[in-house]
């Protein structure tokens, strides 16, 4: 190193000049380098409520330039009755690629949640159809009943869930009182309201779903008796047992 530098040294301005344009070439390929390498990933965009099955396969989608990489996700709520609410969203990802998935079909009322980033143009298409969820409303084997009649129904508006709109139900044999209640279903910024009646078992234990990307809140109330869940549901109700 020190007769390289002394050469250098002994060879005037010209080999001066020429070091240092050699360093400006070498600089400037390593920001290059660095500038294109940051350059935004091309990604689907969509996002879209669904009350039954849901098929995406054909759709043409919006394009969105994501600075780090591309998303996807679906997350569902259950009556456990053949009712479903879900929610499909397609956009920007901020964290690393990976595939989180959160399923809770024994809890009540059933929910699932599956969230995937990846980090290549336009590679948010993994999730496209409804058989990307498990079946939420699977009946015991062998189907036993436990005499309990309920209302059965789930929606983003109160409307949605009236009693005049909602199924009558006969409950499994494990779910001897009924619920109503509301919340909602959240992945990044994209929110919806979700309001439901359907069966439940005694204990009336709401078991929502919570990760650092998507959130399933629930709370309500449970009574005893024929057909009781038919009260008005309202933003603020607690969970608890009421009178029939």
């Amino acid at each position: 190193m020190t007769v390289k530098v002394h050469n250098l040294a002994m060879g005037g301005p010209r080999a001066l000049l020429l070091c240092l344009f050699g360093a400006v070439l070498f600089l400037t390929g390593i920001q290059t380098f660095e500038f294109s390498g940051s350059q935004a990933l091309q990604c689907y965009s969509f996002q879209h409520i669904y009350f039954g099955p849901f098929d995406l396969s054909g759709m043409k989608f919006l394009n969105v330039s994501c600075l780090l990489g591309c998303s996807e996700a679906v997350l569902s709520l259950n009556t456990g009755y053949g009712s479903a609410v879900t929610m499909v969203q397609k956009g920007c990802w901020t964290g690393p690629a990976m595939v989180q998935m959160q399923r809770n079909d024994k809890a009540l009322p059933p929910h699932y949640s599956v969230v995937r980033g990846c980090g290549t143009d336009f590679c948010n298409t993994n999730l496209q159809t409804h058989d990307s969820l498990p079946n939420l409303s699977r009946a015991p084997n062998p189907r036993t009943l436990s005499g309990a009649k309920c209302y059965s129904c789930v929606g983003i508006h109160p409307e949605d869930c009236t009693p005049e709109k909602s199924r009558q139900v006969q409950c499994h044999q494990d779910q001897s009182i009924c619920f109503q209640g509301n919340g909602s279903m959240t992945f990044g910024n994209f929110s919806v309201p979700v309001y439901i009646r359907t069966c439940h078992r005694p204990s009336c234990t709401i078991q929502g779903t919570t990760s650092p990307r998507t959130n399933i809140d629930l709370q309500g109330s449970c009574c005893e008796g024929h057909l009781c869940n038919k009260d008005s549901i309202s933003l603020h109700q607690r969970l608890g047992h009421r009178p029939s």
